[in-house]
């Protein structure tokens, strides 16, 4: 890992602090602009079917073209319908993806810059890489511990009673 300059460590940490919610709030404005453009993609469905639906009545002389025109109507609207659907699923994957990145992007960041001054410490170690490696770290202390201590210690109170 390189080392920044101690006077460089305080701008560098509010860099960080800074620049990644900034990125968080562009996100979520990103996908605010993208749900208003589908709620007007659905208003404009429903308004294109009312004017049909009027259409169908103002113009059909009798039943079957009534009927006809409604049916044409109907599968328009459906088929819009499945169109926003579909546009909505790409959007909130490709949304998701990008807020995941920008998350760990913004955790990575800040963990570096966070255990930065402990790695001045001395006999201190250098933050593990990721939570899992830090969870794995913890596990094997743990087992360790355990390990450690006598097999007599580590019988239930139940049994050792004899209860």
């Amino acid at each position: 890992m390189n080392r920044l300059p101690d006077f460089a460590a305080p701008l560098e940490i509010c860099r960080a602090e800074l620049a990644e919610p900034i990125r968080l709030t562009e996100l979520a404005e990103d996908w605010r602009r993208d749900l208003n453009a589908l709620e007007s993609r659905s208003i404009r469905r429903d308004r294109d079917a009312i004017r049909r639906v009027e259409a169908a009545l103002a113009q059909s002389g009798d039943a079957y073209a009534f009927t006809s025109a409604l049916q044409a109507a109907m599968q328009a609207y459906a088929n819009e319908t499945l169109s926003i659907w579909g546009e909505a699923a790409l959007n909130t994957a490709q949304h998701q993806a990008e807020l995941i990145e920008a998350l760990t992007h913004l955790s990575g960041a800040w963990r570096m810059f966070w255990f930065a001054p402990l790695q001045k410490l001395p006999g201190a170690d250098a933050p593990p890489g990721s939570f899992s490696a830090w969870l794995r770290a913890c596990q094997e202390e743990m087992s360790s511990v355990v390990r450690s201590i006598p097999a007599q210690s580590r019988t239930p109170a139940h049994t050792a009673t004899g209860a």
